[in-house]
């Protein structure tokens, strides 16, 4: 104990440039006037008694952290503090790197008609939706369970991604991507075209 005590000083006088009032509390707890350099790798003497413990620092918890990141926040024009109400859609989600006009043919969007939609068991966040895309019908899963309910869904148009390879899931087959807006859950918002669009024309 006497060892370790020792080795505790040591690492405390390493630290005490940069770590001072640390430095101080430990010469207290160690019951020292003051931490010496030449006192380094030197038992304390015999018979020496320490004062009763007392934590030298708390640990600090993430919420704490975010706390002191979101009061420190400043606008660019300086002083105000951000809030995620009055930053611009831009701001919360900047645009994507430039792509050439060859990328974005490869996208087929097509409009489509939801016929069907009904809650996804064991899923919080899916809808399992039939669509039908002007003569033919897919079954595409979309994350919009929180914002929409199904009867609000049936007999909707929608923009989708219908050359979307189909992906394997674990309540079954998306054959396409439903296209949407907003950050997500309560927040986001299907895509609606003009009235006289019908379902298989193509989204140019």
């Amino acid at each position: 104990c006497s060892t370790a005590l020792a080795l505790f000083r040591d690492l405390i006088l390493y630290l005490s440039p940069v770590l001072p009032l640390t430095a101080e509390r430990a010469a207290k707890f160690l019951n020292l006037p003051s931490l010496e350099w030449k006192d380094a790798w030197k038992h304390l003497p015999g018979g020496h008694r320490i004062s009763a413990y007392e934590h030298l620092m708390t640990r600090i918890e993430q919420s704490t952290i975010d706390t002191m990141i979101e009061a420190s926040k400043e606008s660019y024009a300086g002083g105000a503090p951000v809030s995620a109400s009055t930053q611009t859609a831009l701001e919360k989600d900047p645009i994507s790197p430039q792509i050439e006009y060859q990328d974005f043919a490869k996208l087929d969007l097509r409009l489509a008609e939801i016929i069907q939609a009904q809650p996804v068991e064991g899923a919080d966040k899916l809808l399992k939706l039939r669509i039908d895309l002007g003569g033919e019908t897919r079954t595409v899963f979309a994350g919009i369970k929180e914002a929409y309910t199904p009867e609000q869904l049936i007999g909707r148009l929608t923009i989708v991604v219908a050359n979307l390879a189909p992906r394997k899931m674990r309540f079954g087959v998306s054959e396409g991507m439903v296209l949407a807006a907003g950050p997500g859950g309560k927040e986001i918002f299907l895509l609606k075209p003009d009235a006289g669009a019908k379902a298989g024309m193509r989204v140019k």
